[in-house]
């Protein structure tokens, strides 16, 4: 019994040094993986590319990234939710995983509260809207105009059920009081491709390249902050839309249960890589404009778009429609 006790007492003694090491100068101590639920290519893995090369450079220390993609996002994040709490891995995670997700899909495998530990806001990504070069509409107040005049609905591309661009959709039928025909593609480009030659009305994305086809036009900037790359393009707010804003932004975070101590490790390498220039540039590039935020910044910014999405999540939004 005795010998029980001390081995429980040693094993106790162990975690706490391990647990201390990991808070110090120690941690990382091994390899650090990032995982990214979109595939490679994309704004949200390359900008986790960058961040990995600048946390590496930083701890000294591998950090990679690794592709888990699938069921909207979900399938990379419900791996993080239930790696071990140990720092070592992380998810690079955005509002489609923790908002739109968990309140569009009937069943999704984690909680985007409980079941994860948040480490850091990375930016945010400003979506436009935007229409085919012919429609008789230059704005988003001239746009909700032609809309509630027509007859037939007005065919808005989304790349399916349960995305940022289904709730942009829903957004706009609620902040308009107008009716939209979804279209739902399998991706961007190929929506945004329709749009330009005329197939579909509607459609929103990030600020990309695709931006650049003349027989496309852009509406609005979707929140209540103009574009630094489009500083011509009123905002949907600037509209009299200010609830036409959808939850375009990137964040990092571990799984439940990480220790204090690992946590904050792990927000400062995050928030020192972030505040490099040459980073935010790198990142920009994607699109994603960096506004970095701690862990308790992330909680609000998860807890604020949940309260006001969750009228459009399962099953409302179905009825809704």
């Amino acid at each position: 019994m005795m010998l029980n006790c001390r081995l429980l007492a040693l094993g106790a003694a162990m975690l706490c040094a391990s647990t201390t090491g990991w808070s110090a100068d120690r941690f990382p101590a091994a390899p650090v993986r990032i995982v990214v639920s979109t595939p490679p290519g994309g704004a949200s893995d390359t900008s986790a590319r960058v961040l990995a090369e600048g946390l590496q450079s930083l701890w000294k220390q591998s950090v990679v990234v690794e592709n888990k993609t699938g069921a909207s996002g979900t399938i990379g994040a419900a791996f993080v939710a239930r790696a071990p709490a140990d720092g070592y891995t992380l998810f690079f995670g955005t509002g489609s995983t923790h908002v739109v997700a968990p309140l569009m899909l009937a069943e999704t495998p984690y909680d985007p509260e409980r079941d994860f530990t948040p480490l850091a806001v990375v930016g945010y990504a400003p979506f436009v809207l935007f229409a085919r070069a012919d429609l008789p509409a230059n704005n988003l107040q001239e746009l909700v105009a032609y809309a509630q005049t027509q007859k037939a609905e007005l065919n808005f591309g989304t790349s399916g059920p349960a995305t940022i661009y289904e709730i942009a959709a829903l957004l706009l039928e609620r902040e308009g009081r107008v009716r939209l025909n979804h279209i739902p593609y399998k991706g961007l480009a190929p929506m945004a491709m329709d749009v330009a030659a005329g197939r579909v009305d509607l459609g929103v994305g990030p600020i990309d390249g695709y931006l650049k086809n003349e027989k496309l036009k852009v509406l609005a900037v979707l929140g209540n902050e103009r574009a630094a790359t489009l500083p011509g393009v009123p905002t949907s707010a600037e509209a009299g839309y200010p609830g036409f804003a959808v939850p375009v932004w990137a964040a990092i975070w571990g799984p439940p249960g990480l220790p204090a101590p690992v946590a904050a490790r792990l927000t400062e390498g995050l928030l020192t890589t972030l505040g490099q220039p040459s980073v935010q540039n790198r990142i920009a590039a994607t699109g994603v404009f960096v506004q970095a935020g701690d862990g308790q910044a992330l909680r609000a910014l998860v807890s604020r778009d949940l309260t006001a999405l969750r009228p459009f999540g399962v099953p409302e939004s179905r009825a809704a429609r």
